[in-house]
């Protein structure tokens, strides 16, 4: 079956790769949730309390196992949910399993383009939606720069957003003061806790899962040192390789100097890269003049928000050829110093594409906070300002308590 265009979705509740797969989807679904005691206990408290009773609830976030989880404590909480996720992240089973499962109605699938992912959002927001949680501020985009959506302007409640790079975008590109939107991101555990040890864990995961090349030795250049970049960077030397740090910020560069690693200028540090990974949410890190830089045989790999971190256009103008020789690895001919260059993933991001994404544990924590978050805007979003903020002490300082309860005292 092809996908699809607006006029087929617009009477569809839902758009996924295969129904039939939910049975695989339940499994994964089942298996995070014996891992995340803080949103098990949740979910209890949500079926109990019906906080969200008569609201619909619109999401942007990676349709994953963990993410499954979160749905359940959404819809057992009274919600109904429209949910689509990101281009090269999701997981088809979990799909499958939270149509079938859970009701909510899911617009994504493995292969799709960003272009797809934007007619999905689009298809979110036509449930119109009391409340969203967005990834990267792609709902907000479209409420805030185009007519169509226009009058959720006055008619949500609030939002959550969760990465730094929506962060970004709120405060720089929109006029974002009609609603308050939490920013899951400013809170210190989401930025410590899944930041800088969940995502460096999984980053390095996803790399060697799609390569299955040794990391001890390698010379890598990790571009960005925010608190993904810091711990992708601080996982990476954990494991043996020679890290040299990329980061425009004087006194970011100095923290990554004081903490043991080589600091240098972005086109200094790549000719001598055996791989380089991106982790900076700004779109074209990498562009013709640092492909044509590069040695012959260095690994590319994205860990930041938007495939477009990478420009996947240029590399592939540059190129004579370029080939898939494994799942996540292609193979680009440069006949400019006769080199080849190892993509991965295309660009998507390499912990979700390759791997599965954050540790199960962390993302109990994060999603936790979502949760809450969400509650405080379907029972009391007159007491938020109508700003970007973030999210509330009392909500970070009770997942904290959850997760000692729960990681520590068990």
């Amino acid at each position: 079956m092809p996908y699809n265009t607006s006029t087929v979705l617009a009477e569809r509740s839902y758009d996924i790769a295969d129904v039939s797969l939910a049975p695989e989807g339940t499994k994964r679904i089942r298996w995070a949730k014996a891992h995340m005691p803080i949103m098990s206990s949740i979910i209890e408290r949500m079926e109990q309390q019906k906080p969200f009773k008569d609201l619909t609830i619109g999401v942007c976030l990676h349709v994953e196992a963990k993410t499954g989880v979160w749905m359940e404590a959404l819809t057992k909480g009274g919600a109904t949910v429209a949910l689509t996720g990101s281009p090269g992240s999701t997981q088809d089973e979990t799909a499958a399993a939270l149509v079938n499962d859970f009701g909510v109605h899911v617009f994504s699938h493995r292969n799709e383009t960003f272009e797809d992912h934007m007619e999905y959002c689009r298809q979110i927001l036509r449930f119109k939606p009391d409340i969203i949680a967005d990834n990267g501020a792609d709902l907000h985009e479209l409420i805030f720069t185009g007519n169509e959506f226009a009058d959720l302007q006055s008619t949500l409640l609030g939002a959550t957003e969760e990465t730094t790079t929506g962060a970004n975008r709120l405060r720089e590109d929109f006029n974002s003061d009609k609603w308050s939107t939490l920013i899951i991101n400013d809170t210190q555990s989401k930025r410590i806790i899944e930041n800088r040890f969940g995502v460096g864990s999984s980053v390095v995961d996803g790399i060697m899962r799609a390569t299955n090349v040794m990391l001890h030795g390698k010379k890598i250049v990790v571009i960005g040192y925010g608190y993904c970049g810091a711990g992708t960077a601080q996982r990476l030397r954990g494991m043996g390789a020679h890290v040299t740090v990329v980061e425009s910020n004087s006194l970011v560069r100095l923290e990554a100097h004081m903490e043991g690693f080589y600091t240098s200028k972005l086109e200094a540090a790549l000719p001598d890269a055996d791989m380089i990974v991106t982790v900076t949410g700004r779109d074209s890190v990498l562009r013709k003049e640092h492909f044509q830089l590069m040695r012959d045989k260095t690994i590319i790999a994205n860990a930041g928000h938007f495939q477009r971190e990478i420009d996947v256009r240029a590399l592939a103008e540059l190129s004579s050829s370029h080939q898939q020789i494994r799942p996540h690895i292609t193979a680009y001919q440069i006949p400019e110093g006769d080199k080849e260059l190892f993509l991965l993933s295309d660009a998507n991001l390499v912990n979700l594409s390759a791997g599965d994404g954050n540790p199960i544990e962390i993302m109990d924590l994060g999603l936790a906070l979502q949760t809450l978050s969400i509650g405080r805007i379907a029972t009391a979003a007159s007491t938020l300002s109508n700003t970007p903020q973030p999210v509330p002490y009392d909500i970070e300082m009770k997942v904290a308590e959850l997760a000692c309860k729960h990681w520590i005292n068990h």
